[in-house]
């Protein structure tokens, strides 16, 4: 689309686009010299100084009905909204805070960031700064500071407006195609919504790519860890096993049981055995005879050894 659409509060439909056609411009010629020379009595030369032709020109409409107009003159970085009028039956009293004013208003700041514009220098009329206010933050913008001296401009007193606008999403850029740079400024919503639906869509897809790349991640990092739960888990195990061995080597150890208590039992285990039979024999054959008195076992002297006799001397 070509033109911005908006609500009033009372329910009118008010639709703004930029100038292309002769027509239009003359209708907004007509506006313009109704309100301001006819209305607030400037002058033909004053009003019309022809910065007209080198400025977007902007017209608003009322359910088909031309009802304000605005111009927008740019400089190096930054823009110069101005000569808003509206027609007095279009006017606030009958279409409440955001009127065809405000339409207009917020398209010519939108218009500017389309454009690639971050900010914007304004003429208020004392007792309306709140209006510009409103606008500028409306249009995702902010007024910084106003004029530290009155302007006069025209028979009204006025104060200089300085404020920054944000960046949009789908913005014209000096690296543009040809087909971009060369169409019609009246397009340009149309063009720059358009971008930006690309762009956004573009995004959507990053992220959604960004995601999923994210719970590959996450999953791949669940694997690892029930990978490494399973091994601690069979080394725990293991360990387990190794002790449960080592306590019983040791509780054969303490009950004497020496042919269990080796690691590998094989034929040492069936000597270990056999010796402790035989020295078990040997030991209950000298309990015997030590029990029937034979002494056969017991040391004695050698053969032919003197047998001395102690004699206690009187």
């Amino acid at each position: 689309m070509t033109r911005i659409e908006c609500q009033s509060q009372n329910g009118a439909q008010i639709e703004v686009s930029v100038i292309k056609e002769v027509g239009d411009l003359l209708e907004a010629m007509e506006i313009r010299r109704a309100v301001f020379v006819h209305e607030f009595g400037c002058s033909e030369d004053e009003e019309f100084d022809g910065n007209d032709f080198s400025a977007t020109q902007v017209i608003a409409r009322v359910h088909g009905q031309i009802a304000g107009t605005m111009r927008i003159r740019y400089f190096a970085d930054f823009i110069i909204p101005e000569r808003l009028a509206v027609l007095p039956q279009f006017r606030k009293g009958r279409y409440g805070a955001r009127g065809v004013a405000f339409a207009l208003g917020t398209f010519g700041f939108n218009f500017a960031r389309m454009k690639g514009y971050r900010h914007f220098v304004g003429y208020s009329v004392l007792g309306l700064e709140r209006f510009w206010d409103h606008l500028a933050m409306a249009s995702d913008g902010r007024v910084e500071r106003y004029g530290d001296h009155n302007i006069e401009c025209s028979g009204s007193v006025c104060i200089g407006v300085f404020g920054a606008l944000n960046a949009m999403s789908g913005a014209v850029e000096g690296r543009e195609n040809h087909h971009l740079l060369t169409a019609c400024e009246a397009d340009l919503p149309m063009l720059v919504a358009a971008r930006a639906e690309e762009i956004r869509q573009h995004a959507l897809a990053e992220l959604g790519e960004a995601e999923r790349q994210r719970q590959e991640q996450l999953a791949s990092l669940d694997v690892l860890m029930a990978g490494a739960a399973s091994s601690d888990r069979r080394g725990n195990d293991r360990r387990a096993t190794d002790r449960r061995a080592g306590d019983r080597r040791s509780a054969d150890r303490r009950a004497g049981e020496w042919w269990n208590a080796v690691p590998y039992p094989g034929d040492r285990r069936t000597a270990n055995r056999r010796s402790v039979e035989r020295r078990d024999v040997a030991q209950d054959r000298r309990a015997g005879d030590r029990r029937e008195g034979d002494r056969r076992q017991d040391a004695r002297l050698p053969q032919g050894h003197p047998q001395f006799e102690f004699v206690q001397m009187a």
